[in-house]
């Protein structure tokens, strides 16, 4: 088939563009996002679609280092669920740079020899 003399991408630049799309799709989503006040213990909430629940102590973000608890609790989870936005704060967290930045693997995957292990001797 040939091309049209419009088209500016090859077949080859779809074919890569769509896998990376499914590398993309694997990677974990923020399906609930909730900020929690309670005397001594401020702290973001993260469920995320692999399973994990991430709590994350308000001192952790640097995004809430002023925030009053109510801003704090005025958040939203992006369209994609990449991401958490504090509107009165105009700031955010984008999740794939968090759990890079948290644990230091690719897509912030946590292998298991990784995690801390609580059981004893």
């Amino acid at each position: 088939m040939d091309r049209h003399p419009n088209d500016l991408t090859t077949d080859e630049e779809i074919d890569e563009a769509i896998e990376r799309a499914k590398e993309f799709d694997s990677f974990p989503r923020i399906l609930e996002a909730r900020y929690r006040s309670e005397p001594g213990l401020e702290f973001l909430m993260l469920r995320l679609s692999d399973g994990r629940r991430l709590l994350i102590p308000k001192e952790e973000l640097g995004e809430l280092k002023n925030a009053t608890p109510e801003q704090a609790a005025d958040l939203t989870i992006g369209t994609h669920g990449l991401d958490v936005w504090w509107p009165q704060l105009d700031d955010g967290l984008y999740l794939p740079d968090f759990l890079e930045y948290r644990w230091g693997k690719a897509q912030g995957e946590v292998a298991a020899q990784d995690r801390p292990s609580y059981a004893q001797a």
